[in-house]
């Protein structure tokens, strides 16, 4: 027993020593780099910042430059081009630093924040591969690598002037083989963001003024592994996101003048990220830290988009537009030149007047 109250008692006056717990590591220099290689734009952006580990709370560094931005003496940053799979790369070219493209305002200070930029003699290309390097004051390095989704080619609505009507399905097909000497492709493209851009016209009736306007209608993303993809959006569908989106307003008349249908993709890295950093709803709140970047965290990854301009609705679709019940009080028109009634048509009471 004696022997036991001995080893509790040193027990105990080994935890009085020091009841205090460091959780905070060690100072590391941590770059984040976020980039999203598009080879349709001929400017390309790479964001660069820098982690922070502190004994005060995260928020008393929001309004600290230094903790969130290098200075651009610290750091060079540079893009290299490989080959597919290559270990080597084919060339190298620093990124222009450029601080022309203001950030949105919010909790984190904008002093010292800039961008990078992909420099003209190094146009991203689809059957490349690229990859992003930080190279610290310290030689130290971090850097991410990523191939090149192919292109997507809109089938439905039709490219030619006779056949650009829109009947409620977009059918897209992707350029994406990643095999041989010549591939369309170095990534795979998975997740696609269709968007509608419908174009109208208001007139008040009361001042005789008109405005030309756009609302976008932005679809649920869509995740295939398939090259050809068929999306169908019904004309009840596009009533109900006018009138989700447009004001009522008796003294207002909108005519349809066109819409654009466009088609973003990414490649299966980008969905990767986005799932993993989606806010946990279930019990098990733990989750696999995913970082594409080597010695530093972010993700560095390629996208593209392809767009049919200046579609044409279907009268039938127009016909619904203006008398249903969804849409009837958004008035919606439409002239009818040799209408005994009026040349101009809109919605009362869930049928069609003309005036």
């Amino acid at each position: 027993m004696k022997k036991i109250l001995l080893a509790l008692t040193a027990v105990a006056a080994l935890s009085s020593c020091d009841n205090e717990v460091d959780i905070n590591a060690e100072y590391q220099d941590l770059s984040i780099i976020y980039g999203m290689l598009n080879p349709k734009l001929d400017t390309n952006y790479v964001r660069v910042q820098r982690g922070y580990l502190g004994t005060e709370p995260a928020s008393s560094s929001f309004g600290q430059s230094d903790s969130l931005y290098y200075d651009t003496a610290d750091i060079a940053v540079y893009i290299r081009e490989y080959s597919k799979d290559a270990s080597t790369f084919d060339k190298e070219a620093p990124l222009v630093y450029d601080n022309s493209i203001p950030l949105d305002s919010g909790l984190f200070t904008s002093d010292g924040y800039y961008l990078f930029r992909v420099p003209s003699e190094m146009p991203i290309q689809n059957e490349k591969e690229y990859e992003v390097a930080v190279i610290r004051k310290d030689g130290s390095e971090a850097s991410a690598r990523t191939g090149i989704v192919g292109e997507i080619v809109i089938e439905i609505p039709r490219a030619t002037v006779t056949a650009k009507v829109y009947n409620g399905l977009i059918q897209f097909r992707v350029r994406q083989d990643l095999t041989g000497n010549s591939p369309d492709a170095t990534i795979k493209m998975t997740a696609y963001q269709p968007l509608i851009k419908f174009h109208y016209k208001e007139v008040n009736l009361l001042t005789k003024v008109e405005e030309f306007k756009t609302t976008t209608i932005t679809l649920p993303l869509v995740e295939s592994r398939f090259d050809d993809i068929n999306l169908t959006f019904t004309g009840n569908e596009l009533n109900q996101a006018l009138a989700e989106r447009l004001e009522k307003n008796p003294n207002i008349i909108r005519f349809f003048r066109s819409l654009d249908v466009e088609i973003y993709g990414a490649s299966e890295e980008l969905m990767t990220f986005i799932e993993l950093n989606k806010p946990s709803t279930g019990i098990n709140q733990n989750r696999p830290d995913y970082s594409q970047v080597i010695n530093g965290s972010g993700i560095l990854s390629s996208r593209t988009f392809s767009r049919r301009l200046d579609v044409s609705l279907q009268t039938q679709l127009y016909d619904r537009l203006i008398v249903s019940q969804t849409t009837c009080d958004l008035n919606f028109a439409r002239f009818e030149m040799g209408n005994i009634n009026g040349d101009t048509c809109w919605c009362v009471n869930n049928e069609k007047i003309c005036f």
